[in-house]
């Protein structure tokens, strides 16, 4: 599994887990919907800022959202 798909399928996950819709996970993280939306899709390469900030709401280091998954 390549690094965007981790990383999507992290973001998936921990959004699923709290149970959020896009919309309320992008304003809870301080993002855009679209942002949440491409990166869950694959079809964005998120910047450190992005994941940092992803991470900073779930309550997890940066490193889970790029550690896979078993």
């Amino acid at each position: 599994m390549n690094e965007n798909e981790i990383i999507a399928m992290n973001i998936r996950a921990a959004r699923k887990g709290l149970m959020e819709s896009q919309i309320d996970f992008a304003a809870n993280c301080g993002l855009s919907v679209e942002e949440i939306s491409l990166l869950e899709r694959e079809k964005a390469d998120p910047k450190l800022s992005t994941l940092q900030m992803i991470a900073s709401y779930i309550g997890e280091p940066v490193t889970y959202l790029l550690t896979e998954k078993e």
